[in-house]
């Protein structure tokens, strides 16, 4: 026979909480498929109101062949020209207009400086086929 108080009746189960244990252990969250760039050259900038997340940049070299996942495999980021967009309209919902515009601005500045960028970007965010950009950083 067991006996149990007040104390007793608030502890949770074991068998429930091994359970817990070895599903969280083994239940990580999914992340979409993000990679670092190389260092990056940005060769313009574009502007619109409408398309594209109304702001994009060209980069050099292109996303595609500079691209690797953490998992060692490239990017399927737009093969059809080298831009990429920083969502300035919010259209994916992963960032905000102002952030997106204070990056867009990092690379505008990066472009009239001449110098270089790195970029996370994000291959499983698109908008109108162009990878997001999550982070982008100005190198001395």
């Amino acid at each position: 026979m067991t006996i149990m108080n007040k104390a007793d009746a608030n502890l949770p189960n074991p068998a429930a909480l091994l359970v817990a244990f070895v599903l969280s252990a083994v239940a990580y969250p999914v992340f979409a498929t993000q990679g670092l760039t190389q260092e990056a050259t940005i060769q313009t900038t574009l502007q619109e109101h409408v398309n594209y997340g109304a702001c994009m940049a060209r980069i050099d070299p292109p996303p595609s062949a500079q691209m690797l996942s953490p998992a060692g495999t490239f990017l399927d980021c737009s093969t059809a020209d080298s831009f990429v967009t920083f969502d300035c309209l919010n259209t994916s919902g992963q960032t905000t207009k102002a952030t997106a515009s204070q990056m867009f601005q990092t690379a505008q500045l990066a472009m009239i400086t001449g110098k270089k960028v790195q970029l996370i970007l994000d291959d499983a965010v698109k908008i109108d086929g162009w990878c997001l950009v999550r982070r982008i950083d100005l190198l001395p």
